[in-house]
């Protein structure tokens, strides 16, 4: 008898076993079947990312005749000289019209000074720093323009000269050319002059590393970094011996090479390829275009390597990593990447005097480089009120029961009355952000329609958008396209996500919180490809478009994520990446209306509505000296942008009064119900949210915003510091906001705002 009970619990086992991988297989199939029926990159009008490159001349050699100073004019326009010296190549620039001559390096007499010797003072006499690898290994050779391995050839280009750098016994080559421009002049990286032809690898170049440094504190003035807003090192502060320069990636590291990192960096990212140098009257703001997404900023103050203060752009072209000895074992052998990035690598130097010549001036330089790149959105328009976006999050999923659960934190229908009872209470120009519309309740997933029943469903969302249609308000839904969580995705981690440097398949050990931070991740999380996430992304266009939605607010992804592909039968390029999201982004405009990004990459600017997250704090370490607000300065008038939600401030008036001082428009994230409702959920970072609460506070702080809707669609036109802790910024028309963080308070003078 018992045999036979046995046998049957057996049979019954294997049935059910069976029909689970029945349940799999089909569902399997369904979700293969979906991705593969996924429109083509081509049905988006999506094309391929540019592969343009810069030529090279292979002309007779130009054999200068230097002036009686050494210097061999190479290059004329109407505003500036370009000058080469034949024996170092080093370079130089003459402003016509001040007379200022910016030099590549310190002149002979001032080197003579230096009390450093070998390689050090050898890269001071330098136009650029190489450096270059055997094979794959990790160790590297640094050369410079005195290496006596090295032999140089002069050539005239368009505008310029062109210089080729050749190794005959490494068997290695490159070219700079150097161009002069109306607002000063480019230098240039091509990449089809570099030859790797022996077991001899490029590394990296650092073109111009101490290009109008100036020496100790001699002089008054400073560095301008892309940290945070801004970020200024002047010359006269003392820092502590430990603190031995600043080097940093723009826009972030990059995830496909953070495998082997066990802490996130707690640092503001770049979001901006720009840095800068003042000295006295003069000052440069320096753009690194090609080859930006592969580069560093580089600072190394007087004291580190020499008496001078040096700023450049550092571009890599391989990275060391940890390879596996096998799969049997988690030991790695650290290695050098075998291929390089392939890529144009080019900065332009603007290069400014008199009242220009400080951060401002470089911010205005850089905007005039958006504007003509088409890097930048068209103007704002004047506005009667200033705009209010408010994020209205609908709820999440959490464990309940002994499963999960969504809790509904606000219905559409309450939303609609809270959104009432704003304008209401005078608030206007009201857009609206819906976040936890999901159905899967959560945020880094692709299981999203249909919408929530717990907020109201598609039906609820149809009516809610037409309500708010009726009053003028814009509603967005947002989206995460980027990292996904297995469990919740109907993409495999295998065969759809981003592969790492060493070819497995990218692990999330870190994410990217609400306000950009890299925080712990959840192993096993992974970011969806890119062109694959774009062409998924129709669907959910398509699906809100139907519903009267006017857009998407693109929290995970187009703003705030770049990473590259290693996977060989595809890779792409962080500037690939970029590339896609850019172009996702003109098609969510095109489809719906609006689209908008959290942080706001300066690649993502000329393609959105508005940024949430704006940079507005500075990493706050020992090398920067001073915030400024460069990048509002660069955009204002031209993007709308925001910092973090106003209920969710750490410091509550004070970052008040910065997005004042910065010229951001105010944020709110609310709920209907109490926000511990979200406790356990994805959104639980929303400490305080209830709206009931908040309703009162957010129609008080509007109106303070308010005093500042003239202003909304001019230009920052000036930003300086009265006093300790008195901050003005000026707009085109005179208006002045001054800011006392001692009282706590703001005044609005002059102009049609005051």
């Amino acid at each position: 008898m018992l045999k036979r009970i046995r046998a049957t619990s057996i049979a019954v086992r294997l049935l059910l076993l069976a029909l689970a991988a029945l349940v799999l297989f089909f569902a399997g199939s369904v979700i293969a079947d979906r991705l593969d029926r996924l429109p083509s990159l081509e049905e988006m009008n999506i094309g391929s990312p540019p592969t343009a490159s810069f030529p090279i001349v292979q002309d007779e050699p130009w054999t200068p005749k230097p002036r009686s100073d050494g210097w061999a004019e190479a290059a004329e326009n109407d505003s500036f000289i370009l000058l080469i010296d034949p024996v170092t190549t080093q370079v130089a620039v003459q402003n016509k019209q001040s007379g200022y001559l910016w030099r590549s390096n310190p002149s002979q007499e001032r080197v003579e000074l230096e009390t450093i010797k070998g390689t050090q003072l050898q890269n001071l006499q330098s136009p650029f720093i190489l450096e270059y690898v055997t094979g794959t290994e990790i160790r590297r050779t640094t050369s410079n323009a005195l290496d006596k391995k090295l032999a140089s050839r002069l050539a005239i280009i368009a505008g310029g000269v062109q210089v080729t750098y050749t190794y005959e016994q490494l068997s290695l080559s490159f070219v700079m050319q150097y161009v002069l421009t109306d607002d000063g002049f480019e230098v240039l990286v091509p990449e089809a002059g570099l030859r790797e032809d022996g077991e001899k690898k490029f590394y990296a170049i650092n073109p111009l590393p101490f290009f109008g440094a100036p020496s100790g504190t001699e002089e008054e003035g400073y560095l301008f970094v892309p940290d945070g807003p801004g970020g200024l090192i002047h010359y006269d502060y003392e820092r502590p011996s430990n603190v031995k320069g600043y080097e940093f990636p723009i826009y972030g590291d990059d995830p496909a090479q953070m495998k082997e990192q066990v802490s996130a960096p707690l640092r503001e990212t770049i979001s901006y390829p720009v840095f800068g140098l003042k000295r006295g009257n003069e000052a440069y703001a320096a753009i690194v275009k090609e080859g930006r997404y592969n580069a560093k900023v580089k600072v190394v103050p007087a004291g580190s390597a020499s008496s001078y203060h040096s700023i450049s752009a550092n571009f890599t072209y391989r990275e060391e990593y940890g390879r596996k000895f096998s799969g049997l074992t988690n030991e790695t052998v650290r290695t050098m990447e075998a291929g390089r990035v392939q890529s144009d690598r080019r900065v332009e130097y603007r290069l400014l005097s008199g009242d220009e010549a400080d951060y401002v001036g470089m911010a205005h330089a850089y905007r005039d480089y958006l504007e003509e790149s088409g890097g930048m959105p068209t103007a704002l328009q004047p506005v009667e009120h200033v705009p209010l976006k408010l994020t209205i999050i609908g709820g999440g999923t959490k464990p309940k029961f002994g499963g999960y659960q969504y809790e509904t934190a606000t219905t559409f229908a309450q939303a609609e009355s809270m959104v009432q009872a704003l304008l209401e209470s005078g608030a206007d120009n009201i857009s609206v952000n819906v976040a936890g519309w999901q159905s899967s309740g959560r945020m880094y997933t692709d299981d999203r329609l249909p919408i929530s029943k717990g907020m109201g469903g598609a039906s609820g969302a149809r009516t809610f958008a037409a309500s708010m249609h009726e009053w003028g308000v814009h509603v967005l839904f947002d989206d995460f396209i980027g990292w996904k969580t297995p469990e919740y995705s109907a993409f495999t981690m295998k065969k759809d996500g981003v592969r790492s440097i060493d070819s497995t398949v990218l692990q999330g050990r870190f994410r990217v919180d609400e306000n950009n931070n890299l925080i712990p991740g959840l192993l096993g999380d992974f970011i969806v490809k890119p062109p694959l996430a774009v062409r998924s992304q129709k669907e959910v266009i398509d699906a809100l478009k139907k519903l009267g939605i006017d857009g998407i607010h693109y929290v995970d992804g187009p703003g705030n994520l770049l990473s590259s592909d290693y996977d060989p039968d595809a890779p792409l390029s962080r500037g690939d990446s970029a590339f896609y999201y850019g172009e996702l982004l003109d098609y969510t405009r095109a489809e719906l209306g609006m689209a908008s990004v959290l942080r706001g990459n300066d690649y993502s600017l000329g393609h959105t509505d508005w940024v949430q997250a704006f940079p507005m704090e500075s990493s706050y370490d020992l090398m920067i000296d001073s915030t400024v607000p460069f990048y509002p300065i660069a955009v204002h008038g031209s993007v709308e942008y925001s910092g973090k939600p106003g209920n969710l401030r750490s410091d509550y008036e004070a970052e008040f009064l910065k997005a004042i001082e910065y010229g951001a428009i105010p944020n709110f994230a609310v709920t209907h119900a109490p926000s511990r409702v979200l406790k356990d959920t994805d959104y639980e970072y929303v400490f305080s949210s209830e709206f009931a609460i908040w309703k009162d506070r957010i129609a008080e702080e509007y109106a303070r915003f308010d005093q500042l809707s003239g202003v909304y669609h001019q230009r920052i036109a000036n930003h300086e510091q009265l006093a300790e802790g008195i901050y003005a910024t000026t707009y085109e028309d005179g208006t002045k906001v001054i800011v006392d963080y001692n009282t706590l308070e703001f005044r609005v003078e002059g102009g049609e705002a005051g």
